[in-house]
């Protein structure tokens, strides 16, 4: 089954359970007496924001099957966007429902019966989770926590609102209905149970030793690890996985990392990370990784591969840490005698702050390979591109059949963002363009 038909499975499975709650609903009124149409429209807003929210979670549960056709960056977005509409029909609910509240108690988790407490502690726990989401960063939640507060806030959610919905009764009381609503509150329970306990207990089955830990400038590690016991993993090149530090994968930080490594695997099944430092993890747990340290690799996930989008060439534009996948989809080339052209253009503010630079000059003579440096601060003797990778940088660097080529773009969500419209300006067709953020940790 090609992953586009597969693609169109799993988003026609996700839009049916979203809607399944409402037409349930709808397939009969259970309520004699004539209702005004905000009232009915307040309960359809609950029952779509019920069904997003128990499914929200499935988006970025690493349910691998689901997650292939589309790549986990493109999940994400999904994710988020689906939480903003999930939010949004629940405000709709609330505000429908306000001109027939007795008072502004239904927003008190402490006041009123059994579906008024829980429908307004329904209501203040999404508010937190939108919140933290929406302003992780300024709040300055570190990922660990943030993760938490997430997945604990989502729960008390989904818990709160299926107690509201019963609680109220009404289009609810018929079995249909209630036995789907408890279903989708399982099948959420059953997801977090597979992330939070099934999956790190699979995981402390297969232990990875750190083999060597070295700084390559750029404030980036080069985490080099080999499989224990266990004949490691097969990857795509470009793809990432999650990387599990602590004492026992059950409690270990757990952070994306790019793999740097060849796909063409060597003889001890040894993988390469590059890990920049961006927080306290990465800042101050990854360097104090020793040689024969224990590690864990959940993965290999994503869609940012050649292996998954063939083309006739490749044009790879990274920034910063965005090398890395771009140098495994570099190193795999060259193991494989793939004499296909590649045009890499690698952004960085500083010279000192590009990673692997030596080995990329040195790949120019293995491959059929030209690389474009772009400094945003360049030394007073530079002479090469500088600035942004604006539309008349590409127009100067792009191959003549630039338009039978493949695109892989990875590096900061705001250069992401503006490439990903630039290419399209010089005429990339956007099936061409694939994409892969690293804002998950």
């Amino acid at each position: 089954m090609g992953l586009l038909f597969r693609g169109i499975v799993w988003f026609s499975v996700y839009v049916l359970l979203v809607l399944l709650p409402l037409a349930l609903a709808m397939l009969g009124d259970p309520i004699a007496a004539a209702r005004p149409w905000s009232l009915e429209f307040a309960v359809a807003g609950g029952f779509i924001a019920y069904a997003i929210i128990a499914f929200e979670f499935a988006l970025v549960s690493r349910l691998r099957a689901a997650s292939e056709p589309f790549g986990t960056d493109s999940l994400l977005q999904f994710h988020a966007q689906m939480g903003v509409a999930g939010m949004l029909f629940l405000l709709l609910h609330v505000l429908l429902l306000l001109p027939h509240a007795a008072s502004a108690s239904m927003f008190n988790p402490f006041a009123g019966g059994v579906a008024a407490r829980s429908g307004a502690l329904a209501f203040w726990a999404l508010l937190i989770l939108g919140v933290t989401s929406a302003g992780r960063s300024r709040l300055r939640l570190r990922y660990e926590t943030w993760q938490w507060v997430h997945a604990s806030a989502a729960l008390l959610v989904g818990g709160s609102a299926l107690v509201h919905i019963l609680a109220v009764g009404h289009y609810a009381s018929r079995t249909a209905l209630r036995v789907i609503l408890i279903v989708y509150a399982l099948a959420f329970v059953a997801l977090l149970l597979r992330y939070r306990i099934i999956r790190p207990l699979r995981l402390a089955r297969l232990p990875w030793e750190v083999v060597s830990n070295t700084d390559v400038g750029g404030d980036t590690r080069s985490l080099v690890v080999r499989p224990v016991d266990h004949p490691g993993l097969r990857f795509q090149p470009g793809q990432f996985v999650w990387l599990a530090t602590g004492a026992r994968p059950l409690t270990a930080q757990q952070h994306p990392i790019t793999i740097a490594s060849s796909a063409e695997p060597d003889e001890a099944h040894h993988i390469e990370l590059a890990i920049k430092a961006f927080g306290d993890w990465s800042g101050n747990v990854v360097p104090q990784l020793h040689a024969g340290a224990r590690v864990w690799l959940d993965g290999p996930y994503g869609a940012l591969t050649p292996d998954r989008f063939p083309g006739q060439g490749f044009v790879l534009i990274a920034g910063g840490i965005g090398i890395t996948p771009m140098l495994s989809i570099l190193r795999t080339m060259r193991d494989r005698d793939d004499v296909r052209p590649v045009v890499l253009i690698y952004a960085a503010n500083r010279p000192e702050r590009m990673v692997f630079r030596d080995e990329l000059t040195a790949l120019q003579s293995e491959l059929n390979l030209r690389i474009v440096l772009v400094y945003e601060s360049p030394p007073p003797d530079w002479r090469g591109e500088q600035g942004l990778v604006t539309t008349e940088l590409l127009r100067r660097h792009l191959p003549k059949q630039y338009k039978r080529f493949q695109y892989f773009v990875c590096g900061p969500a705001q250069m992401m963002d503006l490439l990903e419209d630039e290419l399209l300006e010089v005429g990339v067709p956007a099936a061409q363009i694939c994409t892969e953020r690293f804002n998950m940790g």
